[in-house]
């Protein structure tokens, strides 16, 4: 009888002990504005977080910007030689609700060449002073990421970097110097060195010019700005320029931003983690033959998306898409999804 007893007892204590897991709280969409320490500069952005369980680790993205002084959400009104009629792409802005929605956090900021000071930002940022170099966004960027993956909420092992233009050929940088990055991709970026890259636009234009009958003098005195900047940077090449800026930017700037690009074929062939490259056949600013072929030729995966602009917009015949392509924002999140 005794031992009956205590088996029942043991029983009820053991159901007694067992309580139903609680269920997880779904936490809504939501976007914070938020600042992340980097350099001698807090960055002001926004940090777009997707619905998920308050117990989830999410993927998570940081976006980089193009040159200029680009905001947070990376407005665009036009390409090299062609205005969108008034309309602004918010590049970023459409990048982040669409990776949002696919279950991404995503982390945009204003460049830190983005102040209120010059006209472009609302933030508190100090005007940059003259010792302003490339490697001061990329070292931006890598803080972004860090900061990132201090929050709790995000998966340490699905942390992207996802750069346009200057930012895009960054990319390759970013990775190298942070091995917390699961992956990177390339919107509209270039592989060669921007001197190459300059070359490449001022005979686009003159070509362009010349097509639609511009005279000789005409083309001459419009080019003249992007002619002095070519023949500048082929001279610092050569360690003949005597001059102090080229462009308006220092020739710190612009030694920093060669040697980013000359070191960019070797980072990527030391390079194992996965790489995205995304061009458009619409886009004059940077184009795909040859600058996706030699991504391709490093053995980076590519995509080329038909009528997609610099801005990452559709122009097809007459008629220009006021934001981003839906094809470029469906690959993107997929491929990212995949890592």
């Amino acid at each position: 009888m005794r031992t009956i007893c205590l088996l029942l007892i043991a029983g009820l204590s053991a159901c007694a002990g067992t309580a139903p897991d609680p269920e997880p709280e779904l936490l809504p969409a939501q976007e914070l504005e938020i600042t992340v320490p980097s350099e001698a500069l807090s960055l002001e952005g926004t940090l777009a977080l997707p619905a998920r369980l308050d117990s989830e680790l999410i993927p998570a993205a940081v976006l980089v910007h193009g040159s200029g002084p680009n905001s947070r959400d990376a407005v665009a009104s036009g390409q090299l030689n062609m205005s969108f009629g008034g309309l602004e792409i918010a590049a970023f802005r459409d990048i982040s609700q669409a990776l949002s929605d696919d279950g991404i956090a995503v982390l945009r900021y204003d460049k830190r060449s983005c102040t209120a000071a010059g006209g472009y930002c609302d933030n508190d940022y100090p005007l940059p002073g003259a010792d302003l170099v490339v490697s001061d966004f990329a070292e931006d960027a890598l803080a972004a990421v860090t900061w990132l993956g201090e929050q709790d909420f995000v998966d340490p092992q699905r942390i992207f970097i996802v750069g346009h233009s200057q930012g895009a050929a960054l990319v390759p940088k970013l990775l190298a110097d942070n091995p917390l990055l699961a992956a990177g991709v390339s919107l509209a970026g270039n592989y060669r060195p921007i001197d190459a890259l300059l070359g490449y636009q001022l005979d686009f234009s003159r070509g362009l010019m010349l097509a639609a009958g511009y005279p000789q003098s005409a083309i001459d005195e419009q080019l003249a700005s992007l002619t002095g900047m070519v023949d500048d940077l082929a001279a610092l090449r050569q360690g003949s320029f005597s001059g102090a800026q080229i462009g308006g930017a220092s020739i710190e700037f612009w030694l920093d931003w060669l040697a980013i690009g000359d070191a960019r074929p070797g980072l990527i062939a030391a390079e194992e983690r996965p790489i995205l490259a995304i061009n458009g056949d619409y886009d004059w600013n940077i184009p795909h033959d040859p600058e996706l072929l030699l991504w391709a030729d490093a053995g980076i995966e590519t995509q080329l998306l038909s009528c997609v602009t610099h801005a990452l917009n559709c122009v097809e015949g007459s008629e220009i898409g006021g934001t981003v392509d839906p094809t470029l924002l469906q690959n993107l999140g997929e491929w990212l999804l995949a890592i």
